[in-house]
């Protein structure tokens, strides 16, 4: 598929994630930028077919899911394709539908089939005045200087509605934004986003699992680590040993149960233990803090792991993985990331990439993390400079969300079998 597709999130003044953009890049955004864009013209939704491959969960954490619509898709049976929660699918009307009776009728026909509306607002009320029985969201496409202004003309008009404002470009304008006593704007859409955990959530000092999770990293990290060091830090936490033993059984081919601690790390090994202990603990660390947290990190580390072979990386794929999952360990401890590595021994690269944004490894992070922000231009040129493709790209981060997906449907499994 020659389509870059990202889940932006929408958030709050205190930056708690409310629902997600469905953003995308049709092509090379620099090769296709004088070209017409074939979404425009499609029958079908590629957001919908995304969204039914990779599942809710996986995308958005089952939160309200923001699908562009073009008007020629409006007039299609839609809701045909549709495998997921109808109830969390919003169609975001595009700008460009022109509101008649025809599509109000549309409009009808989906709300009674369960679906709520969302329409841009670009600074006449009459655009969105015929289509207030129906729409509950409002994104204000609107010059910043007028954000203001026109947020209280839509809520004073569409009181019910939520009120997202969007390509907020710099944190320094979302803050005035937020402190002015005369704004109405309920969500924001901005690139400088950045997951965090709430202050009323944070914790000053770690807690005495937090160091445990913390010492096993560091045992794993060495070059050659001893297996019984490594089972007694495992056996000060019942829930990591029975996850552990679960994981080694399961993988076992071996017709008899294996019994205790050391002989599973006798059986799986130093590689994959250290990949079990940084997706567990990673977990176990983030158990306190947003899912929104667990959910970047893991889809962020698999994605990195994917990018590896297109950076020439091929054989550092672990170690990426790694980089990915921690790139959030600062947020997850509550304390600066030159503190938090302090504390977690990793390879050197991966301290060039997280602590000084430098090296091969940063190079990876920084293509996630402006794949993340749907900063397609970017992307594309990195894409053009390394000759890779955008069917390799979708596919490397799709993989990244199909592998989250079993991941989190695995641990529901485990937690049923438990209870």
């Amino acid at each position: 598929m020659n389509l870059l597709i990202v889940p932006k999130p929408l958030f709050t003044d205190q930056m708690q994630v409310e629902g997600y953009y469905m953003a995308a890049q049709y092509g090379n955004a620099i090769l296709e930028s004088t070209k017409s864009n074939p979404l425009d013209r499609a029958m079908d939704s590629p957001f919908i077919d995304f969204i039914n491959d990779v599942g809710l969960d996986a995308l958005t954490q089952s939160k309200p899911v923001f699908v562009p619509i073009t008007q020629i898709q409006l007039f299609t049976d839609l809701e045909q394709n549709i495998l997921q929660d109808t109830e969390k699918m919003v169609l975001l009307l595009d700008e460009r539908i022109v509101v008649d009776d025809a599509v109000l009728e549309r409009c009808d026909r989906f709300k009674r089939l369960g679906f709520k509306f969302a329409a841009y607002y670009k600074g006449k009320l009459a655009d969105v005045a015929q289509l207030a029985p129906y729409i509950s969201y409002v994104f204000l496409k609107v010059p910043l200087t007028k954000l203001l202004e026109y947020s209280v003309l839509v809520k004073r008009e569409f009181p019910r509605t939520t009120i997202v404002a969007t390509d907020i470009s710099e944190k320094p304008v979302f803050d005035q934004i937020i402190l002015h006593r005369d704004s109405k704007v309920d969500w924001f859409d901005g690139a400088f986003y950045k997951v965090h955990i709430p202050s009323n959530a944070r914790q000053n000092t770690l807690s005495p699992l937090k160091t445990n999770y913390i010492q096993l990293l560091n045992i794993v990290s060495q070059d050659d680590f001893d297996f019984q060091t490594f089972t007694r830090t495992v056996r000060q936490d019942t829930a990591l040993a029975i996850q552990f033993m679960r994981l080694v059984n399961t993988a076992s081919k071996s017709r008899s149960e294996i019994k205790n601690l050391n002989q599973a790390a006798a059986m799986l090994g130093q590689k994959e233990i250290k990949k079990w202990v940084s997706t567990a603990v990673s977990n176990a660390l983030c158990v306190d803090s947003p899912s929104e947290i667990m959910r970047l990190s893991l889809i962020r580390a698999k994605f990195c792991e994917n990018l590896a072979r297109h950076f020439e990386l091929a054989i550092q794929q672990e170690n990426l993985f790694l980089m990915g999952l921690f790139s959030v360990l600062d947020v997850v401890l509550d304390i600066p990331i030159e503190e938090a590595f302090k504390m977690v021994f990793v390879p050197p690269q991966i301290h060039h990439a997280l602590v000084e944004q430098t090296g091969e490894y940063y190079s990876v992070l920084f293509f996630v993390q402006q794949y993340e922000m749907g900063h397609w231009k970017e992307i594309s040129r990195v894409a053009l400079v390394r000759n890779i493709s955008i069917d390799q790209i979708h596919m490397a981060y799709k993989e990244s969300l199909l592998w989250y997906s079993d991941l989190i449907n695995l641990a529901v499994d485990q937690n049923e079998l438990q209870q």
